[in-house]
């Protein structure tokens, strides 16, 4: 095989990889945002049609691994596009788990022994818009290579933050005041969590990114937000 055929196939390969790493991202923000949007309405059928659309998050993720091992076999990368093929590697498995607790969500939706409170509903539909937010601006650097725009979510992250503990406040408020509540309210503490934890994982990918083109770790603790945020 021609050198120059050689490269344009590698280049074919990175790209095949980098349009499945985008692909599962849309998937689990797509599934994150139906299983919030199941929850609030109560859709139990959409909350199962969630649940079962996970298995195609499961199903990119062992392709995109199966692609990166064949890549990595079958080529011999220069530092650049060795950094984004392990950076391919890297970012699936979070974006798997963020599918994930867009599933627990719609699973402990169908838990619920009835609809829940606007206000409940206003702060777990934020948390989730912001976490799509986050990942929609973070595979843009990902897709730009843009190093800078990756370090962005950090500060996002520190209000999503803010609006959990908030969230997580009100709930233990409603548990100690009406003892009916406090099964409702356990499954939403643990759904509040899950999205928290989401947006975790959209930093973990910021980070990925800006290692994959600054060659170098994102440096400095995450930023906190100390103060409530009103949704």
């Amino acid at each position: 095989m021609s050198e120059k055929h050689t490269l344009r196939v590698f280049d074919e390969d990175l790209k095949a990889l980098s349009d499945d790493v985008i692909k599962l991202a849309i998937h689990v923000s797509e599934e994150l945002n139906s299983a919030v949007t199941a929850l609030i309405s109560g859709d139990a059928g959409a909350a199962w049609t969630v649940i079962d659309s996970d298995r195609q998050a499961d199903a990119l993720q062992d392709r995109i691994n199966q692609h990166t091992a064949r890549t990595l076999i079958r080529q011999q990368a220069m530092a650049d596009d060795l950094r984004a093929i392990l950076a391919a590697a890297r970012i699936a498995p979070h974006l798997e788990r963020i599918g994930d607790y867009a599933k627990n969500t719609a699973k402990r939706a169908l838990r619920l022994s009835g609809s829940i409170d606007a206000e409940l509903a206003a702060q777990l539909q934020w948390m989730a818009t912001r976490i799509q937010s986050m990942l929609r601006r973070v595979m843009k650097a990902y897709t730009l290579r843009d190093a800078e725009a990756a370090n962005v979510a950090w500060a996002d992250d520190a209000e999503l933050d803010a609006v959990y503990a908030n969230l997580f406040r009100h709930l233990l408020i409603l548990m100690a005041n009406d003892s009916h509540r406090v099964a409702d309210s356990t499954q939403l503490l643990f759904i509040a969590k899950g999205l928290e934890r989401a947006g975790d994982h959209v930093t973990d990918i910021a980070e990925e990114v800006y290692l994959m083109v600054a060659g170098k770790p994102l440096q400095g603790p995450r930023p906190k937000v100390s103060e409530p945020i009103s949704v």
